[in-house]
Parts: C-alpha cells; structure tokens; sequence
C-alpha cells in the first residue's frame, strides 16, 4: 500500500510507523482519528476542562517526542492510551491526590461525552436529556470501575485490550464493568 496516498485507508500502526519515519501526514491523521475518543477519556477522568485539555495536549507530545521508540508490536491504540493512562497517574500522584477525591470535586461543568452504555432504549433516550446525572453517577464509581467503562465506551476497547492496558486479567474487568454498570443503572432509575 502506497501509505501516502492512502491515509484514511492505512492501519494506525502503519501509520505510527510511517510518522516515525517522517511522514507528518500519517501523524495528523492518527491524530484526527484518536483526538475525540481520547479527548474523552482524558476529561471524563479529571476534575476540570482547563486540566483535561493540558493533559490531552501532554499526551499528543508525548507521542511525537515517544515516536523513535515506537514499537509495531504494540498497537496505536493501546499505546496511546497507556501514554494517557500513565499520565493521569502521574498527575495524582505528583500532586498527592486521590483520584476518588479528586472526583467528588468536579466542577457543575463536567459532562460524559457521548457515553455509550448497555442500557435499555428507553434509558438511553432519557439518558441523553441527563448528561449531568450522567458525569455525577460515574463519578462516584469507584477509579477501576470508572477507567474500565471510559476504556470501553468512550475509546472502544474490547475487554482483552483493556485487561492488558490496566494489567489486570480479563474477568476482573468484566466483573468491574459489570459492577459499574449496575450501579449507574441503580442511581438513574433513582432520579427517574
């Protein structure tokens, strides 16, 4: 495949490869593809807009000074979001905070962008009308619980892919996904 001209057609790992060597178009079109699912992942993890946009911002520089090391083996996808996962912990850590904590002080602001849930269709019709119901019943999730279901509704991970991002086995993450969603569904039919 003549990767230059056929950009949208071109896996992300061709991409990421062809970017290592030079190509500035794979780069922006790896970006354009991953900016709103990662954008998404970023804020609905963090308390602000203005800290969730200088941490996408870290993680997109991250990737261009991280593209020499870039390794084939491993997925775009995963890397990228290993690279953002990676920072949110670091932020919490550097800044000694808890990220429960840190959830509960989410400003009025915060909105889960278009998350994508298992739920009835009566429930997600509603759903759409209670964005803010929405953030404020996620938020009290406990952290895996909540990074497992941005992973898998917001960035479209399956559960082997996120299992190996958050180093943990597969039924541990169904079993957090599964406990999640019983939780947002208890305290939104609550509000109903």
């Amino acid at each position: 495949m003549d990767i230059a001209t056929n950009l949208s057609d071109a896996s992300d790992t061709d991409l990421m490869l062809t970017y290592r060597d030079g190509n500035l178009d794979s780069f922006n079109e790896l970006y354009k593809r991953h900016r709103t699912p990662l954008y998404r992942y970023i804020r609905n993890s963090c308390a602000t807009e203005a800290l969730a946009s200088d941490l996408f911002q870290d993680v997109w520089s991250r990737v261009i000074n991280g593209r020499q090391g870039y390794s084939s083996s491993s997925p775009f996808q995963s890397w990228l979001y290993r690279i953002a996962r990676n920072r949110l912990i670091d932020f919490y850590r550097s800044n000694q905070v808890n990220p429960v904590a840190f959830a509960e002080v989410l400003d009025s602001e915060s909105q889960v962008h278009q998350l994508q849930t298992p739920l009835q269709p009566d429930e997600l019709s509603e759903l759409s009308a209670r964005k803010d119901a929405l953030s404020a019943a996620l938020n009290t999730l406990p952290v895996e619980q909540r990074e497992a279901v941005l992973l898998r509704h917001i960035a479209g991970f399956n559960l082997q892919e996120i299992a190996e991002l958050v180093d943990e086995n597969s039924e541990t993450v169904k079993s957090r996904l599964r406990y999640a969603f019983t939780k947002l569904r208890k305290q939104l039919r609550a509000l109903s």
